[in-house]
């Protein structure tokens, strides 16, 4: 289990919104498995509880930060069977104590709209009674220690965190993305090189143009971003903060060191890459694992060049049912018609156009659902449970790998190298 926190400014901060976002309100529980609310006078009526909350900021005038705590805990696939509601309660009460919101409170929502659940929690940070605002010291590590401790109390798998005494610590999307996806995040893929790229800025480097040759030969790029810098996929689109992979290479350590920033020259950019950023399966390498990986890749190719021509296909549609219904209004408009019998025309013109349009997307809906049931994986991890379904030997072994990895883990024994 992995957990994040959404964080938002005070501008954008708006309890009822996000309580209404996890009860999955006006769209009928289409992903939204069970809502509760806890802290609350009004017991379990969520709506109520949602103007108490509200009620409850509005006392509180000082401050003038957010006064919401969005909490996202995400379970892998192989767990759900664990997670029943009494699981799912006991797990969102410990991170409340945890995180210093036992009497606070909060709304509650389990989701399943992706391809791993995951549990939404609303926090008030005002106390309901104190009506002061609380906000957790490094919540981070109390985040990343619950979940240790909760993995090994119900069983579930052990995800890479903070600490698990792993030589990198990475992000919080960086830690979702290689948990769920089984593949390796971009953060990791750069900090693989972080000891080689501060070694060579005392042996080698003495300006701008041989740091980003540098940078070039691992498939990297360093460039400016906002008011720092980024380092870049040189083929591709993904980045992190420079500085997360240490701060000697944050913008004001290496302007202080080569003078204002440069960008990368032709010597640089003639530079061959020896390595680049795949994606590249965590789990340990085998010619059996690599054909399957090989299918997974070639899959997820046709599933989106599939989903390209689809969207391409819809737009088209729109763009003809727009082009016919301007074609109409034009013809209404230039009837001998009152303006009565005019509006009239015109009115059950844009009705039709807007019943087309419906009847259209819904055509469209069809269409995804059944290239998802084509190829139901978007990861790594999701095809291979997959593949295992099927009775695949080599998925079934990937993944009874992990749970060994779990296991192990649970027993204190650390086998990840």
């Amino acid at each position: 289990m992995i957990s994040r926190r959404i964080a938002r400014k005070a501008e954008n901060d708006n309890y009822r919104r996000l309580a209404n976002y996890i009860a999955d309100a006006g769209r009928a529980g289409e992903k939204c498995l069970r809502t509760w609310c806890a802290g609350c006078w009004d017991g379990d009526d969520y709506d109520l509880a949602i103007q108490e909350v509200a009620d409850t900021q509005g006392l509180n005038t000082r401050t003038a930060k957010e006064k919401t705590y969005h909490l996202i805990v995400s379970f892998r696939p192989e767990d759900e069977a664990k997670l029943t509601p009494a699981v799912l309660k006991e797990i969102e009460v410990e991170l409340a104590k945890a995180l210093g919101f036992g009497e606070h409170q909060r709304h509650c929502g389990v989701h399943k709209n992706t391809a791993n659940l995951h549990l939404h929690v609303a926090y008030n940070m005002i106390h309901p009674e104190k009506l002061i605002r609380h906000e957790p010291f490094r919540d981070y590590l109390t985040r990343d220690r619950v979940c240790r401790e909760l993995e090994k109390r119900f069983g579930l798998t052990i995800d890479n965190g903070r600490g698990q005494g792993s030589a990198q610590h990475l992000s919080d999307s960086a830690a979702t993305l290689e948990a769920h996806t089984g593949q390796e995040s971009f953060e990791s893929y750069a900090k693989n090189f972080r000891a080689s790229i501060l070694a060579s800025l005392t042996a080698e480097v003495v300006d701008w143009q041989s740091l980003h040759q540098v940078f070039a030969r691992h498939g990297l790029v360093i460039k400016p971003y906002g008011n720092g810098l980024v380092i870049q996929d040189r083929h591709g689109k993904h980045r992190v903060k420079a500085s997360s992979l240490d701060r000697n290479l944050a913008k004001g350590s290496l302007e202080k060191r080569y003078g204002w920033f440069q960008p990368a020259g032709m010597a640089a950019d003639a530079v061959k890459s020896q390595d680049h950023y795949q994606a590249k399966p965590l789990h340990r390498q085998s010619p059996e694992r690599d054909r399957l990986y090989t299918e997974y890749q070639v899959g997820m190719v046709k599933r989106k060049e599939a989903l390209a021509a689809l969207r391409k296909e819809w737009i088209l549609h729109r763009e003809s049912l727009e082009r016919a219904w301007q074609h109409r209004r034009r013809e209404i408009e230039s009837m001998p018609l009152t303006k009565r019998d005019r509006f009239s025309l015109l009115q059950q013109g844009r009705q039709l156009k807007a019943k087309a349009r419906h009847t259209l997307s819904r055509e469209m809906e069809e269409l995804q659902k059944k290239l998802r049931e084509a190829f139901p994986y978007s990861s790594w991890s999701t095809f291979l449970c997959w593949r295992g379904g099927q009775g695949n030997e080599v998925a079934l072994a990937v993944l009874r790998s992990r749970q060994r990895t779990a296991a192990l883990r649970r027993n204190g024994v650390d086998r990840s190298g």
